[in-house]
């Protein structure tokens, strides 16, 4: 198991994507549209006589996970695309992530992140909630549906090593930062999917988590969840309180923020923008969800 650094705009250690060789290699996660040609770069120089890929597999369609599949089928024409059944449609047309990329981020971050390019719908296998992927030489992955962050995201088994590709159903977790940041984005984060994902994920009792934000989590597996899932609570509680209550978004935002800095032990004014960026994403995803339960 190789781990690529794909250098979003330039930045290590923001986005992280998995290789696995048996008798055949899978690459799990590829980063934005232009992180296409990093990997390429770092896959040939793994093995410049077989870097071509034979299964490439976003754990869900967001663009920081599958923005540079397109671009990599294009360069590996034998590859094959597996991605969860909900996520399918939006790599055949990837009108709608575009959409939300500019709408979350503005349309400036497609200059920077890239666009990704549609996938031929015969090059896709959708996978339903689970499927076993033998990659021959002793290596299976287990792909198995775990939604909450999105009803598109599946998470990767290593059976062998009991290692388990999280995507973003764990958290994410940054150098200074030593425990998991929920990650509860717009539009369809679900609080319910969340957690029992988190809590099935906890009773695999993987030997460790390997995170794209960012690296392995290979001690304390058990109580990183266990941090997860009580962070999970108390934000759902503040964000159910505040929606409750008719407060605005930005208070809620700002809750999720401190809660972070004061884990951390750092002051508001310590935490990275591209951290605080994502905190406010995840406060406006938790909003949106408690909005909508209470309406019914």
């Amino acid at each position: 198991m190789f781990l690529i650094d794909t250098l979003p705009a330039a930045v290590p250690g923001l986005v992280a994507s998995y290789l696995i060789k048996g008798e055949k290699t899978a690459l799990v996660d590829a980063g934005h549209a232009t992180s296409a040609d990093i990997i390429l770069s770092e896959l040939r120089g793994l093995d410049a006589h077989a870097w071509p890929v034979d299964y490439l597999i976003p754990t869900h369609v967001h663009l920081d996970h599958a923005g540079a599949i397109g671009r990599l089928a294009s360069a590996m024409p034998q590859a094959r695309v597996l991605v969860n059944e909900h996520g399918a449609k939006h790599l055949v047309d990837p009108s709608k992530l575009i959409e939300w990329q500019a709408r979350l981020f503005g349309r400036e971050s497609l200059s920077i992140f890239g666009t990704p390019l549609a996938v031929p719908r015969k090059r896709i296998e959708a996978i339903g909630e689970g499927y076993d992927l033998d990659l021959g030489d002793d290596k299976t992955l287990r792909l198995f549906w775990t939604p909450g962050h999105a009803p598109h995201h599946m998470s990767i088994l290593l059976k062998d090593q009991h290692l388990l590709m999280t995507g973003d159903a764990v958290g994410v977790r940054y150098p200074g930062f030593d425990f998991p940041i929920p990650v509860t984005p717009p539009p369809s984060f679900d609080e319910d999917l969340y957690v029992r994902t988190l809590g099935q994920i906890r009773d695999i009792r993987p030997a460790g988590l390997l995170l794209p934000h960012f690296g392995p989590v290979l001690d304390g597996t058990n109580e990183f969840l266990q941090s997860n899932l009580e962070t999970t609570g108390r934000w759902g509680r503040r964000v159910s309180e505040a929606v409750e209550a008719e407060e605005p978004l930005n208070q809620v935002c700002e809750f999720f923020v401190t809660d972070v800095a004061h884990r951390a032990r750092k002051s508001r004014e310590e935490i990275p923008d591209h951290i605080i960026q994502g905190i406010k994403l995840s406060a406006a995803g938790y909003y949106s969800y408690a909005q909508k339960k209470r309406a019914g």
